[in-house]
């Protein structure tokens, strides 16, 4: 091949108990399990797409990475057509071009551009110690679960060591915005999975008192523990005349056939797939049940500004990837209900 001319490139045929699992084509840097043509004496990979093209003008710069987040050594690529999970940092889907440093042996990811991430927060929810990124080693020592939803880690989480408290990226997100209810004095909190492992006879609904009969979400005080059932709550399900948007909302779970990519109208953060949202029919409005349902208008800030403990996270602006500027629009977060108390 004229990409590799110096040795004849051998056809390697798919086989599933291959060790690694994975190869990333030197030609276009996606991660395959197909088939493919090789040279083992150079670790030169080319998957059938870029073996029949005749002309390959810049081999993939497949640099490596030893990162905390993995145990594995990662290297730079892009998911490709298999492309499934969530970046092990952001938690954000993975789409088949982003460019991340990849696992061959257990298809795990992070994007590129999330190296500039801080790895370590400050969060009003526990004011006493930053909150700094866990390694995967403190991650799945004590199989650890997010303090807000009780749900497993995929990735590597915020967590206190000292305190032992973690929480998920998306966890941490949710714990921005909160909802001040009539049921309860405190700020209470959107948690969308395990509501059945979350109730019991000794954690039943605060209104209902019940434990059964229940959807698989729910809202939790933090400062107290205690949970509510979401239909019990009575989130509307329907809004007229709300200052963030024109036109009638309604309540509805936002699901991966939707787009799993979208973001609040409110406070510009992601919208994660299973949530329930307030959705306007008319247009592509979608607005997370807190943002919709509390009456001030918030007041933007940069979730990195925020977060950051002293580190410079800046980046180069004329960075040409547009997942950069996606990832940009995520990181807008309002702090309105903790400032304005």
């Amino acid at each position: 091949h004229c990409f590799h001319s110096e040795h004849p490139l051998e056809f390697c045929l798919f086989q599933y108990d291959r060790k690694p699992g994975y190869i990333i084509c030197s030609g276009c840097g996606n991660m395959s399990s197909c088939s493919f043509y090789e040279c083992k004496k150079c670790e030169i990979y080319l998957d059938l797409g870029c073996a029949l093209l005749k002309n390959i003008v810049t081999a993939w710069d497949a640099r490596e990475l030893l990162h905390y987040s993995h145990e594995h050594l990662l290297r730079r690529c892009r998911p490709g057509q298999d492309a499934r999970g969530s970046c092990l940092l952001c938690e954000l889907p993975l789409s088949p071009s982003s460019i991340c440093y990849g696992c061959v042996y257990c298809y795990s990811f992070l994007h590129e551009h999330c190296l500039d991430l801080p790895t370590e927060i400050r969060h009003p929810v526990h004011p006493e110690h930053p909150l700094k990124r866990l390694d995967y080693i403190q991650t799945f020592a004590g199989r650890k679960s997010c303090d807000a939803c009780k749900g497993r880690f995929a990735g590597v989480p915020f967590g206190c060591l000292e305190c032992g408290l973690y929480l998920h990226v998306r966890c941490a997100d949710s714990l921005l915005r909160g909802l001040m209810h009539e049921s309860h004095e405190h700020i209470l909190f959107y948690v969308a999975l395990n509501a059945k492992k979350a109730f019991g006879r000794e954690n039943p609904c605060q209104i209902c008192m019940g434990s059964s009969e229940v959807i698989d979400s729910y809202f939790h005080c933090i400062e107290c523990g205690l949970k509510f059932h979401f239909e019990c709550l009575g989130i509307p399900k329907s809004m007229l005349k709300r200052s963030c948007h024109i036109h009638p909302l309604v309540c509805k779970r936002f699901s991966e056939e939707d787009d799993s990519l979208e973001y609040c109208g409110v406070c510009e953060t992601m919208v994660y797939a299973g949530h329930h949202v307030y959705a306007c029919q008319e247009c592509d409005f979608l607005g997370h049940i807190e943002c919709v349902l509390r009456e001030e208008v918030p007041s933007p800030l940069f979730l990195k500004d925020l977060y950051s403990c002293g580190e410079d996270i800046t980046r180069d602006a004329n960075r040409e990837d547009h997942e950069t500027n996606e990832l940009e629009n995520k990181l807008v977060v309002w702090l309105y209900s903790y400032t304005n108390p």
